[in-house]
């Protein structure tokens, strides 16, 4: 299977959100090595180790950002806590 430069970039997004969700203990022990596993057959342990490095550095000096920025749309339903005005703005 030939993967598109597209579908690469969204394979590596996806994994990069997976990796920062692991470090943040969002996955069960079980869970997170059932994902580990997966990484370990896409992305060479040692390329995993230098960007987990580089994160921690970045962590250190202050600047930390995630590698992924994931955006949630937020959809206005019954439960929303904030009105929207007859024209479809937000209050």
């Amino acid at each position: 299977m030939q993967l598109s430069p597209e579908q690469v970039q969204s394979v590596n997004i996806l994994l990069s959100a997976v990796q920062v969700a692991q470090r943040r203990g969002a996955f069960s022990l079980q869970d997170a090595h059932t994902l580990q596993d997966a990484l370990d057959k896409l992305v060479p342990r040692e390329e995993q180790e230098r960007q987990a490095a580089e994160a921690a550095s970045a962590g250190e000096s202050g600047d930390e950002e995630s590698p992924v920025s994931l955006q949630e749309d937020h959809v206005h339903d019954d439960d929303c806590d904030h009105d929207e005005s007859e024209d479809g703005e937000s209050t």
